[in-house]
């Protein structure tokens, strides 16, 4: 049932609708050319599509990207965003600003499976669960701080076998084998001022004596100038 509707007609060259008043539903209205209103107008039921020339702009900028409304677009150029979340999918090197990183003295490609790296400095590294491969991992000496230690005033390149060392001074060293050579320089001796001999008869006669200490036991052993 069609309903009575009032329209009261302002100023203006064609004149212009003030005001629709009614009851019940009322079908069929066809506004053309610009609608102007200055409340809130609520539109019910279906709309349909609004096709892009029916917007004020029928295009956005995203980037230097130019996208149609409505549209479907897979590529964006120079688009900066903050606070991305990529929930899935795969970003392709391409697609990034730089598609490989410099590790040490190595260009990693991004995305790629790098086994070799040359010359990387690492500050407090945190291996968890790190696995070693039964073979061994062996690091050069140039890979360390330092690629020698000094023990006594002997220079050790670490990771050599040191046959002599000299000056050292260890406490409570036990040795449970092999063999100690003792090489013994620059004793403190005394001179001998006589000499007993078990044997009259010997005639050589020592230069002087070495002292040692045999376990808190000085003794002074004879030492000859031939």
């Amino acid at each position: 049932m069609l309903k009575t509707v009032a329209i009261t007609q302002g100023g203006g060259s064609n004149g212009t609708v003030t005001q629709v008043q009614g009851a019940g539903t009322v079908n069929g209205i066809t506004l053309t050319g610009n609608v102007t209103t200055s409340g809130n107008l609520t539109l019910g039921g279906t709309l349909g599509s609004i096709t892009n020339s029916q917007l004020s702009n029928s295009t956005a900028t995203l980037g230097n990207a130019t996208i149609t409304l409505g549209g479907t677009t897979s590529n964006v150029g120079n688009l900066t965003l903050a606070n991305v979340i990529i929930q899935s999918g795969t970003i392709p090197s391409a697609n990034l600003s730089a598609n490989s990183a410099t590790i040490g003295n190595t260009v990693v490609a991004l995305g790629s499976t790098v086994s070799t790296l040359g010359n990387v400095t690492l500050a407090n590294p945190t291996l968890t669960n790190a696995t070693v491969s039964s073979v061994g991992v062996t690091f050069p000496n140039n890979f360390l701080s330092n690629s020698s230690a000094t023990i006594g005033n002997t220079a050790v390149t670490l990771g050599s076998t040191v046959s002599s060392l000299g000056n050292v001074t260890m406490a409570n060293v036990t040795i449970t084998t092999g063999t100690i050579n003792v090489t013994s320089t620059n004793h403190a001796a005394t001179t001998a001022a006589s000499a007993t001999f078990s044997n009259s008869s010997m005639m050589l006669v020592p230069a002087g004596y070495i002292d040692f200490d045999l376990n808190g036991t000085v003794v002074k052993v004879p030492y000859y100038a031939v």
